[in-house]
């Protein structure tokens, strides 16, 4: 009998049952997964003192207002050419829109910045010539010699005009407004995950800077997710296989998170130095602080070279101030603004391996509402090439028909009616190539398999 067929058949079983199910105490089922919002006794939080420090002073201030231009003022069509020592000295604000109007590609957009760095290099070359004689100075490089009148260093124009100093930001605000969007699914969630860990829920903005809250979120460099963990480092606290890729899930990846910076401060001592380790790593800003003898990072920043510590780590702290003021005023730099629901779910631990296909068609699940709530499992999973992983902690839509514990036990209820045949002990083998007119796994693979 088709398994849709046999699915319907299931479900009118299990009518005369809903009663039972839904009436069994609380507690009463093996499968049900523990509340995720529940705090821990008082006693198991270990309290961080003193009090966090989100804040900067007098240079680094700057800074930060430099990102809250960047998040709410210049969209991805613009992008600013500025100084990368004195963030705020900003030379031009390039339009990219007339050149996508022009030319499409990438390519152009590069010849165009590099384009306005040649510009400016030139001109900081001739206000270092002129400073003598201002007068003989034309409109922009009065300008330029004006913006650097309070900076007293020498050659402070020839050093402005060296390559690393002449930097391009891309501004950001349509893709912050988009995050401030998408983070109502989670923010919230994230805050009791950081309240039962004891930290600031501060931290819970750092996913603004990272990855504006893009689920999908992939980095030249391999980091993923929208706290943008790299592979090593993801695997230190997640799982990560060819089922299961938990940098990907933003509840998961929030709980890493969490114990990450909890280390990094527990190493450091301060959160300033703690969130930048976790941009630049923990081990680098240890070495950091030992080599300038200071834990100030403003003094840290202005003091330690390095040729890993570059312009990313230096401003990691001041983004995330920016990003804090602009989460918290989100009204008077965007206007009103409707956040997406947040994310409604139960958590059912699967007891077996399971296609997610076979799961679907007896349960009555939609295969869409399963991919958005649970963004952990791979491709793989998703075209039958692997299994849910025994032992998943599967997200299954909530409605508040029910009480989260009832709707757990009308789903193992519903499980518990699968054939065996389709719940296995051990993951598919293979390269994770798909096979030819397969919609799922062969059955002769899984009656090999499964249990007795």
């Amino acid at each position: 009998m088709p398994p849709a067929r046999l699915g319907c058949l299931y479900a009118l079983l299990l009518l005369p049952l809903l009663p039972m199910v839904l009436n069994r105490p609380a507690g009463a089922s093996p499968h049900e997964s523990a509340n995720p919002w529940a705090l821990p006794p008082e006693g198991n939080l270990i309290q961080i003192t003193p009090p966090a420090r989100f804040s900067v002073d007098d240079r680094m201030s700057k800074n930060v207002d430099f990102w809250v231009q960047v998040y709410t003022k210049y969209s991805t069509s613009q992008g600013l050419i500025h100084d990368a020592k004195y963030i705020d000295l900003i030379y031009e604000v390039v339009d990219l829109r007339e050149l996508a109007q022009m030319v499409r590609g990438e390519p152009q957009n590069s010849r165009l910045i590099r384009s306005a760095k040649r510009k400016w290099k030139d001109i900081l070359f001739s206000v270092h010539r002129k400073q003598q004689s201002p007068e003989t100075m034309d409109p922009e490089e009065r300008r330029v010699f004006e913006m650097y009148r309070g900076i007293n260093e020498p050659n402070k124009f020839i050093n402005a005009a060296h390559r690393k100093r002449l930097r391009f930001q891309l501004g950001q605000k349509d893709q912050f407004l988009d995050g401030l969007i998408q983070s109502g699914r989670f923010l919230s969630i994230m805050e009791e995950i950081f309240n039962r860990e004891g930290l600031p829920k501060e931290l819970t903005r750092l996913p603004f800077v990272e990855s504006s809250f893009n689920v999908r979120a992939r980095s030249k460099v391999g980091a993923s997710g929208i706290w943008q963990f790299m592979r090593s480092t993801g695997k230190l606290f997640l799982k990560i296989n060819d089922a299961v890729d938990e940098r990907n899930d933003p509840i998961r990846a929030t709980e890493a998170a969490a114990k990450l910076l909890r280390l990094n401060y527990e190493s450091l001592g301060k959160w300033p130095l703690a969130v930048t380790a976790y941009n630049h790593g923990r081990k680098g800003m240890m070495r950091a602080v030992r080599l300038t003898g200071t834990d100030d990072l403003e003094e840290l920043v202005g003091s330690y070279r390095s040729r890993t510590f570059g312009f990313a780590s230096s401003n990691f702290f001041c983004e995330l101030l920016a990003a804090i003021e602009v989460e918290r005023n989100a009204e008077k730099y965007f206007g009103k603004i409707k956040r997406d629901p947040v994310l409604r779910y139960v958590e059912a631990k699967i007891p077996d391996y399971i296609g997610l296909h076979d799961l679907s068609e007896f349960l009555k699940l939609d295969i869409q509402d399963l991919k958005a709530l649970n963004p952990g499992l791979s491709d793989f999973v998703f075209s039958g090439r692997r299994l849910i992983p025994a032992g998943y902690q599967l997200r299954l839509p909530f409605d508040g028909t029910l009480s989260k514990e009832a709707a757990l036990r009308v789903f193992f209820a519903g499980y518990s009616q699968i054939p065996g045949i389709y719940k296995v002990r051990a993951q598919l083998k293979g390269s994770g190539k798909k096979r030819a007119g397969a919609s799922r796994p062969a059955k002769t693979q899984i009656r090999g398999q499964q249990k007795g």
